[in-house]
């Protein structure tokens, strides 16, 4: 394939060599929201807020993902592009939301990247106790640069064999869990959830559950990722069931190890005072040697997510210089691939030079910079939905979103819960809030005052097959 220069928006865009099956999909979407760093980092900090509550933090976190997923399934499946959700809303909405949730999102990729590069060192540290942590992330970074490198193919035999070793690690916590089972939690678990707060076991109140269950959606979050590989496909039209089927792979995944956290600590108080809750459980029962393979099982899981997300953040920052976003020597740039592998390989570069570069970042600054970010998506999906069923752009035959319009309508509620509980939060909630909004609108001006000021104005492109078929 040659895709060194790219052409005129009228003449054939380059594209990716479409390969890849419905599994390879699930595989790689997998690796990239990885169950296991969302349980093993971002769990800790959800059963601490709701203790012996966490259980059902997750089942509402579940329940709101649903929904979510459910719409981004629909807009995903009536524009299959590795423009991910952006182009997706982008062909529901108009040409203004696909630039917008675009260039927004692209300040938003190296942060993402680097959170998961920066977990593997923490999790090295039983192993390798006298290795400098950031030694490690850029070790870790300029690695994944180079496998993503490789065809898509060998990138999802990869991922899949790292993926097995995570979720045995979830699914070890899970059976401990359920073949230590305590009697007498049906109070702790639904009536009246405890946890431990500065040295005292304390009640958890509605606020800190309903925290719980907004964190807990994000955690489970992020099966739409699925569309960075809807261009690779050899059935994209499958894509929305492929980020359903995901999106149940994932809770379970996710929801099983608390489950057996909770049902099974043999010392619960001292489970939900410490500061990893995962690994003091897993104390409790296992050996020393087991504990490190726990930890390695952690790093390999977000080596993975890092790498799965090269992966999938590169294709999507081709499908931006495809659809001319920027400059024409960017765009060239943004989607050249290499012959024999497809992969954008300038565009793999960038991302991990400003990956690297943000380690400098605190990481309590780069989650405020991504924690509102969601919320805001949500709020699009929900318009999306409307919008797309009323013009009839989202009327595709892959996926619809079930109980139309129960769905978008509960999704306005959700937003709004979310917005509520992260007003509340003045540490990192609302100013995300504020820090998101503001690139939302900075990210709309770039498209009014610099692509529609183009002698041609500006319109959203895609792969030509998915372009003739939805008639853009």
């Amino acid at each position: 394939m040659d895709a060194e220069t790219i052409a005129p928006q009228a003449a054939a865009a380059p594209k990716f060599r479409r390969e890849l099956t419905g599994f390879g999909v699930i595989i790689l979407t997998l690796s990239v929201l990885s169950p296991g760093v969302s349980i093993f980092v971002s769990g800790n900090t959800i059963i601490q807020q709701a203790g012996s509550g966490a259980i059902a933090a997750f089942l509402l976190g579940g329940f709101i993902n649903y929904f979510q997923t459910s719409m981004a399934a629909e807009l995903g499946s009536a524009y299959p592009t590795a423009g991910y959700d952006y182009a997706a809303l982008g062909h529901a909405l108009g040409d203004w939301a696909g630039a917008t949730t675009y260039i927004a999102g692209l300040f938003s990729m190296p942060l993402f990247l680097n959170t998961s590069a920066v977990g593997i060192a923490i999790f090295m540290r039983p192993l390798f106790p006298t290795v400098n942590d950031d030694a490690v992330t850029y070790l870790t970074i300029a690695v994944v640069t180079v496998l993503s490198m490789l065809n898509i193919r060998s990138n999802e035999r990869i991922t899949g064999l790292f993926l097995l070793i995570e979720v045995l690690a979830l699914l070890l916590v899970a059976g401990l869990g359920v073949s230590h089972l305590q009697p007498h939690l049906h109070d702790l678990l639904l009536v009246h959830p405890m946890t431990m707060k500065d040295g005292a076991w304390v009640g958890v109140g509605l606020g800190a559950l309903a925290l719980a269950g907004t964190n807990a959606s994000w955690a489970i979050a992020g099966s739409s990722q699925a569309l960075y590989f809807s261009e690779d496909m050899q059935r994209p039209q499958t894509i929305g069931r492929i980020m359903m089927l995901s999106f149940l792979i994932t809770a379970f995944l996710e929801t099983a190890p608390v489950i057996g956290t909770i049902v099974g600590a043999h010392n619960l108080q001292q489970v939900l005072g410490a500061d990893a809750p995962f690994e003091e459980f897993l104390r409790q029962y296992l050996p020393d040697f087991a504990m490190k393979f726990v930890s390695l099982s952690i790093a390999i899981a977000i080596f993975n997510a890092t790498l799965a997300g090269f992966i999938g953040i590169g294709r999507n920052i081709f499908s931006m210089g495809r659809t001319e976003l920027f400059s024409p020597a960017l765009n060239r740039a943004a989607t050249r691939l290499l012959p024999k592998t497809d992969a954008p390989w300038i565009t793999l570069l960038f991302m991990g030079v400003s990956t690297a570069a943000v380690t400098v970042l605190s990481m309590r600054f780069k989650v405020m910079l991504l924690a509102g970010y969601l919320t805001l998506i949500t709020i699009l999906y929900v318009w999306g939905i409307f919008a797309g069923r009323r013009s009839g752009h989202t009327r595709s035959k892959g996926y619809r979103t079930p109980w139309y319009p129960l769905v978008p309508v509960v999704g306005i509620f959700i937003v709004i819960g979310e917005l509520v509980v992260q007003w509340i939060d003045t540490e990192v909630g609302r100013p995300s809030l504020f820090i998101c909004t503001g690139v939302m609108v900075a990210s709309y001006l770039y498209y009014r005052f610099v692509l529609m000021r183009r002698r041609q104005g500006w319109r959203m492109t895609g792969p030509e097959d998915i372009d003739a078929q939805t008639g853009r």
